[in-house]
This record gives C-alpha cells, sequence and structure tokens, in this order.
C-alpha cells in the first residue's frame, strides 16, 4: 500500500531531526525528494544556498520570521565555517568580545578571518551578515566556544581599538572584571601594543579597579618604557557591584541599571505621587486596583520556536499539525492562561496588603515574582497543556523573541541575573525609577518560558502603587508603541522612548478621571 501523505511527512521529518545540528541542516544530509517535501510544507526555511532551518512553526514562512533562527545562528556560524574553511578561520577580537561578556545583542555584521582564504559577504536573515577578510597567518591564541574559533578573553581585550570603548562600553566594563589579569597582561606583552595597554590601563582606574591599574603599569612600562595612559570611556562608567564569579550577565543588569535610573527621574520630576500607600486607608487602594481588573486582564504577546519532536512527529503522521492546529493550540492555552490571570491579579493584591503591614520588599519581591508566574499557568497545569515541570523554577533552556536582535540569557544564568536585578530594585531609593526599570529588566532576562510580559507588568504595578501612583494598564491600542520602546532599550539600550511611553499612560489615565 502506498504511503500517505501524511506518513511520507513524518518520515521526513524522522530522517532529518537526526542529521540536524542546531536546528542547521545542510541540503547534502538531506535526500532530495525529503528536502522539497519539508521545504514545502515549510519545515525547512532557506538561510543561504544549500542551508536550512529546522523547524515546526509553520506560521513562520522564512528562517528570519522564526523564533529559533536567534537560538540557531551560532550554529550555523560555526557549521557553514567550518564546512568552508575547515579550522582555519577565527572571529574578530569585536565578535569573540560579544561572545565572551554574553552580550545580548545580536550584531548586524560579524567579521571572520580565514587563513589565505577569499574575502567574501554572506547575508543572512534580518540584515545579518557575515563578513569574510583575509589573513596571511593564523593567530595562536585562539579557543573554541560552541564550536566556534574565537580569540580568548584577554587576547580579545589586548586587541581591542579606541571603538570598542566608544561603541560596546558595557560589554568592555564586563570583560575587564572577568579577564585573567595575568593572561591579560601576558597578551599585551606579547602584542606589543602599547597603545591598548594604555587604554586598559586607564580603564582600569576608571572603573575603579586601582591595584589592577597600577600593577599593569608597572608590568607594562618595565617592559616597554614610559607609556601614555588614557581613560578610554567617553563617559563615566558605572562602577560594578555585585559578586565576583557572576554570570556577566548579571553585570549587565548591574550597569544599565545605573545608567538608565537618572533618565527616569528626570522623566518623573513633573509626574509626582497620587497618594501616600502608607497613609492612605488599604481598602480604598484594593478596591481601586480591583475597579480595573476587567480593564487590566489581557494576555502578553508570547511566541516560543515550535521543536521538531517524537511527539510532533506522531501528531504530523495523524495529520494533526498546521497552521490551523497551532493557532488552535494557542488559543486554548491563552484562554487557560486568562484563567489563571484572575488568581494572579489577587495574588498581587495580597502582596501590596503585606507590603501595607511593612513587610520586607526585598522579600515581597522575590517571592511575589514566583506567585504571580505560578498563578497565571496553574489552570494550563491542570489541563495538560504546560508541564508541571515549567512551573518549577526559571526556564530551563533558550528562549527568542520573534524579530527582535535582543537575545535573553543562556538558562544557567538566570539565578545570577534575577539576584542582581532584586538588588537593584531592594537599593534602589525611586519607585518611579523601581517600577520601570524591574518592568523592563523582568523582559530582558526573560526568565521564565512565558509569562514574562504579563509579570513584568505586575512586578512594575506592585511597585508602582507603593510608590504612590495608581495601577498602568497598558492598552491593546498602543500595543505596538509599547513593544517598539522595550525593544530600543533592550537592543540599543536606549530607555528614554519606554519612560516617555510610561509617562504618557500614566497622564492619560489622570486625564480620563
Amino acid at each position: 500500500m502506498a504511503k500517505t501523505q501524511n506518513q511520507l511527512l513524518a518520515e521526513a521529518l524522522a530522517q532529518v531531526t537526526g542529521s540536524a545540528v542546531g536546528n542547521i541542516v545542510h541540503s547534502k544530509n538531506i535526500k532530495p525528494k525529503q528536502q522539497a517535501l519539508l521545504v514545502k510544507q515549510g519545515y525547512l526555511k532557506r538561510i543561504i544556498k544549500g542551508w536550512y532551518l529546522f523547524d515546526a512553526d509553520l506560521s513562520a514562512h522564512t528562517a528570519g520570521e522564526s523564533a529559533l533562527w536567534f537560538e540557531s545562528i551560532w550554529s550555523f556560524i560555526a557549521q557553514y565555517l567550518t564546512l568552508r574553511f575547515d579550522d582555519n578561520y577565527w572571529l574578530s577580537a569585536e565578535a569573540s568580545l560579544d561572545i565572551h561578556t554574553d552580550n545580548n545583542l545580536m550584531p548586524a555584521q560579524v567579521v571572520i578571518f580565514v587563513k589565505d582564504g577569499t574575502e567574501d559577504i554572506i547575508r543572512l536573515p534580518n540584515e545579518m551578515g557575515l563578513l569574510i577578510t583575509r589573513s596571511k597567518t593564523k593567530p595562536d591564541s585562539l579557543v573554541e566556544f560552541h564550536d566556534l574559533k574565537i580569540f580568548s578573553l584577554e587576547m580579545a581585550l589586548a586587541k581591542s581599538t579606541p571603538a570598542s570603548f566608544k561603541n560596546n562600553p558595557v560589554s568592555m566594563q564586563v570583560a575587564l572584571r572577568k579577564a585573567d589579569f595575568d593572561k591579560l597582561a601576558d597578551a599585551l606583552v606579547r602584542l606589543k601594543n602599547i597603545a591598548s595597554a594604555g587604554r586598559i590601563i586607564g580603564a582600569f582606574d576608571a572603573l575603579g579597579m586601582r591595584a589592577e591599574s597600577k600593577k599593569m603599569e608597572a608590568i607594562i612600562t618595565s617592559v616597554f618604557g614610559a607609556i601614555k595612559i588614557i581613560n578610554p570611556f567617553l563617559a563615566e562608567p558605572v562602577i560594578l557591584g555585585g559578586r565576583r564569579g557572576e554570570a556577566a550577565s548579571a553585570g549587565r543588569v548591574r550597569i544599565l541599571w545605573q545608567q538608565m535610573r537618572q533618565v527616569v527621574i528626570d522623566g518623573f520630576d513633573q509626574c509626582k505621587p497620587e497618594f501616600d500607600f502608607y497613609s492612605r486607608p488599604l481598602d480604598e487602594t484594593l478596591a481601586m486596583i480591583s475597579e480595573l481588573y476587567v480593564r487590566d486582564a489581557y494576555n502578553s504577546l508570547s511566541i516560543e520556536g515550535y521543536r521538531v519532536t517524537p511527539e510532533l512527529i506522531e501528531r504530523v503522521s495523524k495529520g494533526d499539525w498546521s497552521p490551523d492546529t497551532i493557532k488552535q493550540d494557542k488559543e486554548i492555552k491563552d484562554a487557560l492562561a486568562a484563567r489563571g490571570y484572575f488568581d494572579a491579579f489577587n495574588n498581587v493584591k495580597a502582596s501590596l496588603t503585606e507590603a501595607y503591614h511593612r513587610e520586607d520588599l526585598s522579600y515581597l519581591i522575590d517571592v511575589g515574582i514566583t506567585q504571580w508566574y505560578t498563578s497565571l499557568f496553574g489552570p494550563c497545569v491542570i489541563a495538560g497543556i504546560v508541564s508541571d515541570s515549567d512551573l518549577a523554577g526559571f526556564r530551563k533552556g533558550p528562549i527568542y523573541i520573534r524579530k527582535s536582535r535582543h537575545v535573553p540569557p543562556a538558562s544557567e544564568q538566570l539565578m545570577d541575573c534575577m539576584t542582581a536585578l532584586k538588588e537593584c530594585i531592594a537599593a534602589e531609593t525611586s519607585y518611579p525609577v523601581k517600577a520601570i526599570l524591574a518592568h523592563f529588566f523582568l523582559g530582558y532576562i526573560h526568565p521564565f518560558i512565558d509569562g514574562n510580559g504579563r509579570t513584568a507588568r505586575f512586578l512594575m504595578n506592585f511597585l508602582f502603587v507603593i510608590g504612590g501612583y495608581g495601577w498602568v494598564i497598558i492598552k491593546q491600542e498602543t500595543r505596538d508603541k509599547y513593544m517598539d520602546a522595550l525593544e530600543a532599550a533592550s537592543s540599543n539600550e536606549n530607555i528614554v522612548p519606554f519612560v516617555e511611553f510610561i509617562l504618557d499612560t500614566i497622564r492619560n489615565a489622570r486625564l480620563e478621571k
């Protein structure tokens, strides 16, 4: 008996699953008929000629539209470069620093050096690209990271240029704190890069790392004589707190919080609190919030990439996976999550009651985030749509935001990032800063597999109410402006649009009263 179309499709999916590496498939590993079928059905999305992204999000028509593409970029680059150049390539110092410091922004262009290769430009989805350039010699200070050949952190720092400090000061601060001092000194001496040494010594001093600055100056001057020491940062750098050895992404949270806070303070200079939370009767505050529930109860956008799994292949074989069923799955999940919204909303009110009775704010934030998030998805767990393990702690794997160049921190860094965020909130003296930056950074970190936006808004409103501001409702018609503002903060480190958006929302709400 001839196989049905669904059986052929399921068979092709099973075959390609075995050859895909990091969601990436090369055409040489696919039978032509299976490739044609999977391309036609939308499971293989072209990256460049001969290379495909393998995913099951049939609502995404191109690789760049798929959330899994952002997870797969570095895997693709590693496979493509290895196939084309074997091990005779390496990433530039700038790209190496991005990787070492967990830069959450995908670069528009990655510079690749090849030994005696051919210069080329490779266009990738979402206006990204690879710039391949020749080098006569291959450096001996390369390390391997996720199958990519890159410079060691210390050698990348030693090769850094003034533009690195100008264009990416956060990465440079994180790198200097993360680097092994002895290896960095050795790299500078080996390169004989006196100008770079002068910048690094000046950078250490600007960061309050006086001992490192003086020791490096002693080493470099003993080898090369007097050198010119300069502070390479254009703006005064943030003196980073936190614990030594914490994830680089956590350091980014601390630095960006300090860089962004004054923008919020300046913005709210003319937008004062409406009441004193602790002197106003609690019943009045809770009644005010309850009146807003119906208007506030909507679901935020959450997009996940669909991976090809044995369970999904089984659904395909039965004809139970298409754009229509994907939409139905999401609608059912959203409807059940909406049931959990009421419980989460009430848990925020319970947290405010505890705050009113002077419970420790750090404790309330720590417990509250978990309570609000788990409440959102309780009905989904009961219905069997969400695994109960998904509610146990932070997400267990990567997550990517469609059409955003911002990539949330890896799962193994979430504990450090969330600790940094909670410490920043607790240490902050301004409630508008607490509220707005807490919202932004919870989304920036994206600690949960779903519901990050709703949880971030709960956290923002919890802090706003304690600070004497009303509950802020993000209206559906302003969603695009809201998302664009968050993207500007995530991808360009520009918090101004988000501050202005929240201020406009508060002012409009006050005018409507």
